[in-house]
């Protein structure tokens, strides 16, 4: 079998097992995002359609851009650190050359994500999620702008997972031109169809091509060609008949792609999310919109039986000339009692705030829509709020895991191999790095352990006020480092425990040295005082030769 049939067999086995998400995707679309996903094989963005006829209410895509906004800048906001790089080794973390190497990488990291579109497809990834479950996005070396990120919308790829139960496959369409398949891969290895297209001028003629990402389980270590590569990459025409012939096939040092999922139960390979559990909220909203909607307009103009020689115009201020036998004849058959419409917007606003409990969207604009006197302090919206955000917990966990950790490793390979790196200290050579996540939201997440610490530190320093001994159950330095880690505090204004012990050193030496020194004082004033007795005793004066109008001085005389 070759390498285009097995990726062909493979592609339909990924269809199949996508196919069960397909329809609730597209009724999430539809009420949602609808100028968004794609499921047509040669569906491109200036051949697609904005589908909203069917939207009468767009609250939803009210709550679904709010819980993307907030996950954008709560997670991996361009305007503030979101992350930072610890060495696995505690040791290594107080070595001052260490710390001054990871800030500069982390410095020249930051500034590379920003001068690419990492963060456009960061929030497109987090709508994605949000409302299907799932997101993908592949990141390419570029020439020139260092890395491009290719995000993808629901229905342009498809997933398999490892044994870990974490994607490690990804399958997707790559729609093209002629033009561009000649411009990327070349004339000489193209499909007939394509050669005869260019040969005749349709240069933007659509060509559907597959493209495949997935672990190279063929790798041949020390080669440093695709074969060596730990990810296979593979491009090919889908309509090419030819069963040998591929576009290209390379690879990748660490894996391209993030998918990460909302939530997920067993060996699911797709998610679930917020947009599939308010589908239902969704449908309703639209459906009583349309007949709010219907209800109001027969209100302000209800259907009527009226003789034939009477012609309405139902224009408002119209005046029609009838005779009195017609106009009587002018029946309402029934009519809307307005009280109808407002048991509907009861309804229409019920399903609106679901929505927003559903998407998290009133988690997000909590502040904005908080009941009560305004304004609240601080400590009260963080105590009202607290509950909410640990409900986001296994997400916040499964974003940094499955989507921020795998893009960071994917933008430090492309930096090394471009050399953009600083040379790393040599005894931190061959050591493991970490990524350590600050993000907003990852910290309210840590700091739910604050409130435990404080009480604890106020407990034994209440108890030690009357039994001394308790102090010595608090690790002071271990204290400080657990605080400032779940406040987020920057490593730089910690002192390590090595450079404190230095300090309590230095103060008990000061301690030491001033006692010493209060000593002297009375030992000086002694000394002096023996010494004065023995010069007295030497001049026969005694005592009394030293008080000031003794006998010593009257004998002078």
């Amino acid at each position: 079998m070759t390498l285009k049939e097995r990726c062909n067999r493979r592609l339909g086995a990924l269809k199949a097992a996508r196919r069960p998400y397909e329809d609730e995707w597209r009724e999430i679309a539809r009420y949602a995002l609808p100028s968004h996903s794609r499921f047509l094989n040669a569906e491109q963005n200036r051949n697609f359609k904005r589908a909203n006829g069917d939207v009468y209410n767009s609250h939803a895509i009210l709550s679904f851009r709010t819980l993307t906004g907030g996950m954008t800048s709560g997670l991996s906001s361009p305007s503030r650190p979101w992350f930072r790089l610890v060495p696995f080794d505690q040791d290594l973390a107080g070595d001052a050359s260490v710390r001054v190497w990871l800030a500069e990488v982390e410095r020249r990291l930051y500034a590379f994500l920003s001068g690419t579109n990492f963060y456009g497809a960061m929030k497109s990834g987090y709508a994605e999620m949000g409302m299907f479950g799932t997101e993908a996005c592949v990141m390419v070396e570029h020439w020139q702008a260092g890395a491009v990120c290719h995000a993808m919308t629901a229905g342009e790829y498809w997933l398999a997972l490892s044994d870990a139960s974490v994607p490690d496959t990804l399958y997707r369409r790559c729609p093209m031109t002629v033009h561009q398949v000649v411009q990327s891969f070349g004339l000489d290895g193209a499909s007939d169809f394509v050669r005869n297209a260019h040969d005749s001028g349709r240069y933007d003629q659509p060509v559907n091509l597959c493209h495949a990402i997935e672990p190279n389980k063929d790798r041949i270590e020390g080669l440093k060609t695709a074969s060596g590569k730990a990810w296979r990459s593979v491009y090919w025409d889908e309509n090419d008949g030819d069963a040998e012939r591929v576009l290209r096939v390379n690879g990748y040092e660490e894996q391209p792609f993030w998918a990460p999922r909302w939530d997920t139960v067993g060996g699911d390979t797709y998610g679930t999310a917020p947009g599939f559990d308010a589908l239902p909220d969704m449908r309703e909203l639209q459906l009583q919109t349309q007949r709010k909607t219907r209800a109001t307009e027969f209100l302000v103009r209800p259907e009527k039986i009226v003789p034939a020689s009477v012609k309405l115009t139902g224009q408002a201020g119209n005046i029609v000339t009838a005779s009195q036998v017609d106009a009587a004849g002018v029946i309402v058959p029934y009519k809307i009692d307005p009280a109808a419409i407002g048991a509907i917007m009861e309804d229409v606003q019920r399903c609106s705030e679901a929505i927003d409990r559903l998407t998290y969207a009133d988690l997000f604009m909590a502040i904005t829509n908080m009941q009560g006197v305004q304004p609240r302090n601080i400590e009260e919206i963080a105590s009202r709020n607290e509950e909410k955000l640990t409900q986001l917990g296994p997400v916040i966990e499964r974003v940094n895991s499955e989507k921020l950790e795998v893009a960071i490793d994917r933008a430090f390979g492309i930096m090394a191999r471009k050399k953009l790196l600083p040379p790393a200290p040599e005894h931190l050579q061959g050591q493991a790095i970490k990524v350590d996540f600050v993000s907003i939201l990852a910290q309210m997440q840590r700091m739910v352990g604050l409130g435990q610490i404080e009480r604890t530190v106020s407990f034994i320093g209440n108890l030690a006020a009357r039994f001394p001994e308790a102090g010595d159950r608090l690790d002071v330095d271990a204290t400080v480092d657990d605080y400032a880690d779940r406040a987020g505090a920057p490593p730089r204004i910690i002192r390590s425990v090595d450079e404190a012990q230095g300090l309590r050193q230095q103060r008990a030496q000061d301690a030491q040295n001033a006692k010493l020194a209060a000593m002297a004082g009375p030992a000086q004033q002694g000394a002096d005082a023996a010494r004065l007795l023995s010069e007295a005793a030497k001049n026969g004066g005694g005592l009394a030769g030293l008080m000031p109008g003794g006998a010593g001085g009257g004998a002078g005389q």
